[in-house]
C-alpha cells in the first residue's frame, strides 16, 4: 500500500450540470449552453422588463461599513438633481437599508398592480424597491443562495420600474451571491462604482470588486475612498484617523478612474439617519460636490461613450 505522502494530485472530472442559473463557472464559461439561457427564460423576462429602462449601474464595495449604501443613495439623488429619472434597487436582503436612508416611512409597502411589483417613490425622480418594503422592522431573514436568486430574479422580471434614466443597485459588500447574481442577470449594465475606505486592508479586498467586473464584462465607472479624514470643529484642520490614499493608489494600479475623496462627517451620519440624502439637504458642502461630480462622471460615462 502506498502512503499518503505520494499521492501528488487528485483529478475532479468537472462536467456541466445544465443549470446555468447556480453555475459557479458561469462566467469563463464558452459552452454553446450558456448562449442559449442568455436568449431563453429568466434573462429574456429580465431583458423585456427593463427594456424602458435607459441605464443601470451596480455600487460594489469589498468590505461591509465602507459607506457603499450611502453612495449609492447620494449618487442616486446627484443623478435626480441633474434631471434623471432614477430608482434605486435594494439588494442587501439580510439587512436592507435603503427605505431608511430615503425617508421611506415604516409602514409603506410594496404595492402590486396589474404590470406587477411597484417601487415607492421616496422624492420625485427617485423610487425605491427593496425587501425593506415587505418586511417589519422586527423581521429576520435566513435566505441560502437559492432563496437570494430568485429574490433576484423576482424584483427585477416582476417589478414595474417605468420609464427610469438610472437603475442604481446596491448590493452587500464583497463577491457573494447577490453581486453574482446582478452580475449574471444584468450582463448589459453600463458599470460599477467601487467603494473603499482609506485603509490597505479594505483595498486589497475592493480590488476583488474590480476583478469580478473585469471577469463579468462590466467596466468599472470608478472608484470612491469614503471616510477620507475629516475637518476639526475648532480650528479647521484636515484630521487623517485612518490612513488615506488607498482609493487613489487602487485606481492608479488598475487603471481606472478615481473619483473623488468623501470626508467622514457628522453631517453625512445625521443625513442618513433623517432620510434624506446629503446631496439634498447640504448641496454646498465639499461631500456634496465629489458627489454631484461622481454622479455627473456617471452620466458622461453612460450617455456619451
Amino acid at each position: 500500500m502506498k502512503s499518503a505522502s505520494t499521492v501528488k494530485r487528485i483529478t475532479v472530472q468537472e462536467e456541466c450540470s445544465g443549470k446555468c442559473e447556480s453555475c459557479e463557472r458561469y462566467f469563463e464559461c464558452t459552452l454553446p449552453l450558456k448562449d442559449t439561457f442568455k436568449e431563453k427564460g429568466i434573462l429574456r423576462m429580465i431583458r423585456e422588463n427593463l427594456k424602458s429602462v435607459k441605464h443601470k449601474v451596480i455600487v460594489l464595495g469589498g468590505k461591509g461599513g465602507v459607506g457603499k449604501s450611502m453612495v449609492a443613495v447620494n449618487l442616486a439623488a446627484s443623478l435626480v438633481a441633474q434631471g434623471k429619472e432614477v430608482c434605486i434597487l435594494d439588494q442587501v436582503y439580510d439587512c436592507p437599508a435603503i427605505p431608511m436612508m430615503t425617508g421611506v416611512p415604516d409602514d409603506a409597502k410594496i404595492k402590486i398592480g396589474k404590470e406587477g411589483l411597484s417601487p415607492y417613490e421616496a422624492y420625485p425622480g427617485l423610487k425605491v424597491m427593496s425587501t425593506g418594503l415587505i418586511l417589519r422592522t422586527t423581521d429576520v431573514i435566513i435566505w441560502y443562495h437559492d432563496m437570494k436568486r430568485n429574490a433576484t430574479e423576482e424584483l427585477l422580471a416582476a417589478t414595474h420600474y417605468g420609464e427610469l434614466d438610472y437603475l442604481i443597485l446596491d448590493i452587500p459588500a464583497g463577491t457573494s451571491s447577490e453581486t453574482v447574481n446582478a452580475l449574471k442577470y444584468l450582463p448589459d449594465l453600463d458599470g460599477g462604482l467601487v467603494v473603499t475606505v482609506g485603509s490597505q486592508v479594505s483595498q486589497n479586498v475592493a480590488r476583488k470588486c474590480i476583478y469580478v467586473l473585469d471577469k463579468a464584462e462590466i467596466p468599472v465607472i470608478g472608484v470612491l475612498e469614503n471616510m477620507s479624514g475629516f475637518s476639526c470643529p475648532k480650528c479647521g484642520k484636515s484630521i487623517a484617523p485612518i490612513q488615506g490614499g488607498a482609493g487613489k493608489n487602487m485606481a492608479r494600479d488598475e487603471n481606472v478612474p478615481f473619483l473623488g475623496n468623501i470626508r467622514v462627517s457628522e453631517m453625512i451620519s445625521q443625513s442618513l439617519d433623517d432620510g434624506k440624502p446629503f446631496v439634498m439637504s447640504h448641496p454646498d458642502t465639499e461631500e456634496s460636490k465629489v458627489m454631484m461630480a461622481a454622479g455627473k462622471t456617471v452620466i458622461d460615462f453612460c450617455e456619451n461613450e
